[in-house]
């Protein structure tokens, strides 16, 4: 009872054996046709029975074909990307070197030419101090100014003989005397506290009014910074100090993420004038 084969399955059984006998006489009879009879036959099945069959093996190649195609061409846009990418880092960068040559060429013995590395604490969002490699080796004193083409960057704290350090205007430490470029207002730029990459001018007198775009200059007073250096420009006031100063946020000329390579004052700075020498830039305005 339970080894024996149900009838059902004997059938289904005999049936199989007789499908693949006939398969095997048709093969042999397919086989003794003549050639013309063989093209025949042949053309007639894949037109009535195979068609959908072949069809369908179609369909699925091209499929496969077009999922090839789609890969390839996803792959060949990734690489473009990445090419038009690192061109358009190459032209940025040939534009930035150009514009310190022409800086260092029209102040050859005013400035030292040196590569920034920002420093600073690890998860700090904006950095507040770089790493020159340049120093005292090569005229680099303390308290001197760093510059871009755009303008000033930051001060030299520290000096080595073949390294500094020093601070971006970022600094919460920091503070240069300013004005406008008709020497007409006078104020201190100082870090906006709490706010990334943006300035503070303080300081500027009652009656006078800084309209949105107004470049402010370094003035030159104190003895640290020349006269001329670009700082950035006015964006709107923000309050009243006492009743007899305004205070207006500031656009920066220089951005610390974007420098890399710089100049450093190496001549004393308490009688130059350097407006002249930033007007003749090309990318003065650093906007």
């Amino acid at each position: 009872m339970g080894g024996t084969p149900e009838p059902g399955a004997k059938r289904q059984a005999r049936r199989d054996l007789l499908a693949l006998l006939l398969l095997l006489l048709g093969a042999v009879v397919l086989m003794t046709l003549p050639h013309e009879r063989q093209l025949t036959l042949a053309t007639a099945l894949r037109s009535t029975v195979l068609a959908p069959v072949l069809h369908l093996h179609t369909w699925l190649a091209d499929t496969r074909t077009a999922r090839a195609s789609f890969q390839q061409l996803a792959a060949d846009r990734d690489s473009l990307a990445a090419r038009v990418l690192a061109l358009q880092g190459v032209e940025e960068e040939n534009l930035r070197l150009r514009a310190l040559l022409e800086l260092a060429e029209r102040g050859r013995d005013r400035f030292r030419p040196a590569n920034l590395t920002p420093a600073g604490r690890a998860g700090e969002g904006v950095k507040r101090s770089f790493v020159l490699d340049a120093g005292s080796g090569v005229g680099v004193a303390t308290d001197a100014p760093v510059v871009a083409p755009g303008g000033l960057v930051g001060i030299v704290r520290s000096v080595f003989p073949a390294q500094a350090a020093g601070d971006f205007w970022t600094h919460p430490d920091f503070r240069v005397s300013v004005m406008t470029t008709d020497g007409s207002v006078f104020g201190i730029i100082r870090p906006l506290a709490g706010t990334p990459l943006a300035m503070l001018l303080e300081g500027a007198p009652f009656q006078a009014e800084l309209p949105a775009g107004t470049e402010l200059l370094t003035s030159g007073l104190g003895g640290i910074f020349p006269r001329g250096i670009p700082i950035g420009w006015v964006t709107r006031q923000t309050a009243e100090e006492a009743g007899w100063a305004k205070s207006y946020l500031v656009e920066p000329a220089v951005h610390p993420d974007a420098v890399r390579e710089v100049m450093v004052l190496v001549e004393r700075a308490d009688t130059l004038d350097l407006t002249d020498f930033w007007e003749r830039s090309e990318m003065g305005d650093g906007r």
